[in-house]
């Protein structure tokens, strides 16, 4: 039995050895497939393809007009009458207690800051805070100076799908 297993598995070695060897092509045969391959390949007309488009047609034309400097005034569009307009006179920033409202407290820095973008991005709101107080980063909106207000912000964030708000007593940046 031990001389037929060594029989068969010296067969199927010599087998192993001697069809890997010889193929199809010689390797000689398929180098010289490959480099007749490329002459054709770079002997195709390509000079017969001509460009016939014409992109003037779609070239932007831009027409100057003299502006009369003098006459300069504030544009008033109506794509802008929905958005709130923001008081650059309004620089000086009082700190004082007030609250805010508190959407989270985690220990993880980039969930506290993908909660801020959440909020951010459904409610448009600027005054989105992440403060640290060790272990926790706590995600807080708002500045109010009443806590009526931050009762206010705490329902629409809790319909907006925030459940776990809460008005926190904390100091708020008021402008003045």
């Amino acid at each position: 039995m031990k001389k037929f297993v060594l029989l068969i598995s010296s067969f199927l070695l010599a087998q192993l050895f001697t069809s890997c060897g010889s193929s199809i092509d010689s390797t000689d045969n398929r180098y010289k497939h490959a480099a007749e391959e490329k002459i054709t390949a770079a002997e195709k007309p390509h000079a017969s393809l001509v460009e016939d488009f014409d992109f003037s047609p779609y070239f932007l034309q831009i027409e100057k007009t003299k502006k009369d400097s003098s006459e300069a005034k504030p544009v008033d569009d109506d794509l802008w009458r929905n958005y709130p307009r923001i008081d650059n006179s309004q620089k000086e920033t009082i700190h004082q207690p007030g609250y805010r409202v508190q959407v989270m407290a985690t220990d993880d820095l980039d969930e506290a800051q993908q909660m801020r973008s959440d909020i951010y991005f459904k409610t448009n709101k600027s005054d989105i805070y992440i403060a640290f107080q060790p272990p926790l980063y706590k995600v807080k909106v708002g500045d109010y100076a009443t806590q009526s207000g931050a009762n206010t912000l705490a329902f629409k964030l809790n319909q907006l799908g925030f459940p776990l708000t809460q008005v926190v007593a904390d100091t708020v940046n008021i402008r003045k």
